[in-house]
């Protein structure tokens, strides 16, 4: 059976409340990725090889070499364009420190 993973998946770092609750899946994706998730991780980063031919066509997918077809392939594809959106952080007010915001308590004019 593809896909088949005895522990469910969970990305805290960066789903700290769960795919369920991010707004970032259908409810359907959510219980793909949790159910799923750890072996699709497993074999994205290539530390398990494909079992079968999907397994085999999900690394295409994931190579860029075939667009997402499967509910497994599109909820995976979801995951990482969700996880590039959340890499992205603006800072506004990391630019705003004064060096002269101290000075004036010590002053003895």
């Amino acid at each position: 059976m593809s896909f088949d993973s005895p522990k469910k998946f969970f990305d805290d770092i960066n789903f700290p409340r769960g795919f369920h609750r991010s707004g970032d899946f259908t409810r359907a994706q959510a219980d793909i990725l949790e159910s799923k998730g750890a072996v699709l991780k497993a074999l994205h980063d290539g530390s398990q090889p494909p079992a079968d031919d999907v397994e085999e066509r999900f690394l295409q997918v994931c190579h860029g070499d075939a667009q997402p077809q499967s509910d497994v392939e599109k909820a995976w594809t979801r995951y990482l364009s969700a996880l590039r959106r959340k890499q992205v952080y603006f800072t506004a007010s990391s630019a705003a420190v004064t060096d002269g915001a101290t000075e004036t308590a010590d002053s003895d004019d």
